[in-house]
């Protein structure tokens, strides 16, 4: 079964809801989270170039699978993609330049 999303066509899985009356039914609704990405996708989801994502997938930072012809990146790919690059927040100090110690001549 095909589902459009946002002009995306999803066929990994149908979306089910549970039967009226269950207990499940009456638990908050999460957003269903896709399991992998196409290229285009991957491309918007990480603000990068299709050309970019190639190369990452060329140079080994980000792992693909190839279903027939198309390419797809699983969603923990992309997520361990952006923890290995993520920058350590800096605190409001900013580091100076190390002082230079003054050697004494007459002391050993």
């Amino acid at each position: 079964m095909a589902v459009f999303i946002d002009g995306w066509m999803d066929t990994v899985m149908p979306k089910t809801r549970p039967a009226f009356g269950s207990d499940a039914a009456q638990a908050p609704a999460l957003p269903a989270s896709r399991l992998a990405y196409g290229i285009d996708a991957a491309a918007d989801t990480l603000d990068l170039s299709r050309s970019r994502i190639y190369e990452l997938i060329a140079a080994g930072e980000i792992a693909a699978c190839k279903v027939g012809k198309r390419t797809i990146i699983p969603a923990t790919e992309l997520t361990e993609f952006l923890d290995r690059h993520r920058v350590a927040r800096l605190s409001g100090i900013r580091a100076g330049p190390t002082p230079q110690r003054k050697f004494d001549r007459n002391t050993t």
